[in-house]
C-alpha cells in the first residue's frame, strides 16, 4: 500500500486507459446522429454494444 502512496503522490495513473478519444467519441456520437446502426460502430470502432452506449449516454465528459 505505502508504494501505491509513493506512486500516486508522483501523479502515475491507475485503471484502464479509455476506448476512444475525444475526437473519436465527438465522431462515434455524429455518426450516431446520422443513423448510424448500433451494430455497424461496434464493428468500426471494435467496441460491445454496452461501451458504445455508455459514449452516446455521457454528456461531453
Amino acid at each position: 500500500m505505502d508504494g501505491i502512496k509513493k506512486a500516486k503522490d508522483r501523479g502515475v495513473q491507475f485503471g484502464k486507459r479509455p476506448a476512444l478519444t475525444d475526437d473519436q467519441i465527438v465522431e462515434l456520437r455524429a455518426k450516431r446522429a446520422r443513423g448510424t446502426l448500433i451494430k455497424d460502430l461496434m464493428a468500426e470502432y471494435s467496441l460491445s454494444k454496452a461501451t458504445i452506449y455508455r459514449y452516446l449516454a455521457e454528456s461531453g465528459a
